[in-house]
C-alpha cells in the first residue's frame, strides 16, 4: 500500500453506514462522512479528497447524479458507487455517467471493502503520476522545440551568410540559393 494517507468521503443518508465504514477504515485512510449530497459538496470544497463512495439511493439526488456532478468539478477523485438494489439500469448508467471506477453491492464484506478502497487509492496514485509525467514531458517537448527553432534560425543565419546550398537529406529537402 502507498505511503501517503489517501482521503476517503463517504456520502450514504444511513448515518450507521457511514459510521461503519469511518471505523473498518480510519487506520489505514483519513475518512470523511456525508450524510447526503449537499453536505459531501461542502466538504469537497473545504478538503482535499482523493476518493468518493457514495450510495446510489438517496433522497433528493442519486449516487450516479452525485458522481457525474463531482466528477465535473474534481476530476482526479476516484469516484464508487454502492448500493443494497443492484438494478442494471443504476450499474449502467453509474459507468456510463458517472464514470464509476468500482459498483459495490451492500452488504459487503469487511475485507472486500477495504480491497476496494485500496485498488482505488492505488488508482488515484497511478493517475496523480501520470499527469506528473505528462506535464514533465510536455516541458520537455516546448523546451526541444525551442531548441530546434534556435537551431533552425543558426542554420538558416549560416546558409544565408555562406551562400552554399546544403542538402539536408532526401525527404527534408535543400537550404541555400
Amino acid at each position: 500500500m502507498p505511503s501517503t494517507r489517501f482521503c476517503l468521503l463517504v456520502v450514504d443518508d444511513e448515518r450507521d453506514v457511514c459510521d461503519s465504514v469511518h471505523d473498518l477504515l480510519r487506520r489505514e485512510f483519513r475518512v470523511l462522512k456525508a450524510t447526503s449530497a449537499e453536505e459531501g459538496y461542502a466538504v469537497m470544497r473545504n478538503e482535499e479528497v482523493h476518493i468518493i463512495m457514495t450510495d446510489q439511493r438517496m433522497p433528493q439526488i442519486s449516487g450516479v447524479e452525485l458522481l457525474s456532478k463531482v466528477k465535473a468539478r474534481h476530476p482526479q477523485a476516484i469516484r464508487m458507487l454502492f448500493t443494497g438494489f443492484a438494478d442494471l439500469e443504476s450499474i449502467v448508467a453509474a459507468i456510463n455517467q458517472g464514470h464509476v471506477f468500482q459498483f459495490l453491492k451492500k452488504p459487503w464484506q469487511p475485507e472486500e471493502l477495504l480491497a476496494a478502497v485500496r485498488q482505488a487509492a492505488l488508482e488515484y496514485e497511478r493517475l496523480e503520476t501520470m499527469a506528473f509525467e505528462r506535464e514533465q514531458l510536455q516541458g520537455e517537448v516546448a523546451e526541444l522545440r525551442g531548441r530546434i527553432t534556435a537551431l533552425e534560425r543558426e542554420v538558416a543565419r549560416l546558409v544565408g551568410s555562406s551562400g552554399e546550398r546544403i542538402v539536408l537529406g532526401s525527404d527534408q529537402g535543400v537550404l541555400g540559393p
